[in-house]
């Protein structure tokens, strides 16, 4: 099964390492009569067959049989094995360059909604926000709020805007995510306003990354 919070990509434990190992791959050597898996000779033909039967033929076991995981057959010659990253991916602003605030130097104005967002281009599983804000002025004490989703799907255990800047605090403590495993070109998404805004030429400007899984 796949482990918390890894990326669901393979399975530990599933796939022959070697000729001849069954029991855990993709498929197995056909059973014999009389044959065990595992042992190392068929058994002798008289502990298969009484005295007072017919003795039948009893053949040797069969060449071991070579199976791997569907995936490894895709791996180019002398190319690595499947694996696994920890990687960080960041989540870009869409619009106003993530800033609100100083509305004259580009900044987005109250009450506006910014997202955040990024396809990955493998697998990805997030397992950790980053957000850090830069705040300039008496007025932007806003704190930074929103929704976060893969796909359309929402990450949280109810609707309504959550505290982000506390989610993604980079000294926060045990504040791990494990949000759906977003597939290459699935939008992973941070709807995000303030609960104040900036007034003037002050303004808070904000950085998303997350922090997950994915499959190389």
């Amino acid at each position: 099964m796949a482990g918390y919070p890894r990326v669901v990509g393979y399975y530990p434990g599933v796939g022959n390492y070697g000729p001849g190992v069954s029991g855990q791959g993709w498929g197995a050597p056909p059973q014999m009569h009389g044959y065990v898996a595992g042992a190392d000779a068929p058994p002798h033909p008289a502990m298969l067959h009484p005295a007072h039967h017919h003795a039948m033929p009893v053949h040797g076991a069969p060449p071991p049989v070579a199976t791997s995981a569907p995936w490894r057959a895709m791996m180019a010659p002398g190319s690595p094995p499947l694996g696994e990253g920890h990687v960080p991916m960041p989540l870009n602003p869409e619009t106003f360059g993530g800033s609100w605030g100083n509305t004259t130097g580009g900044g987005a104005p109250a009450g506006t909604t910014i997202t955040f967002s990024a396809r990955p281009q493998k697998p990805f599983k997030a397992a950790r926000l980053l957000i850090n804000g830069t705040k300039s002025g008496a007025t932007a004490i806003g704190r930074l709020v929103g929704q976060t989703f893969v796909g359309t799907d929402l990450q949280q255990g109810e609707l309504g805007n959550i505290d982000l800047e506390s989610l993604g605090a980079a000294t926060a403590f045990d504040t791990w995510i494990s949000f759906k495993q977003a597939e290459p070109g699935v939008w992973l998404r941070v709807q995000a306003t303030l609960t104040a805004y900036p007034t003037g030429t002050d303004f808070e400007t904000y950085t998303v990354t997350a922090i997950g899984h994915y499959l190389h």
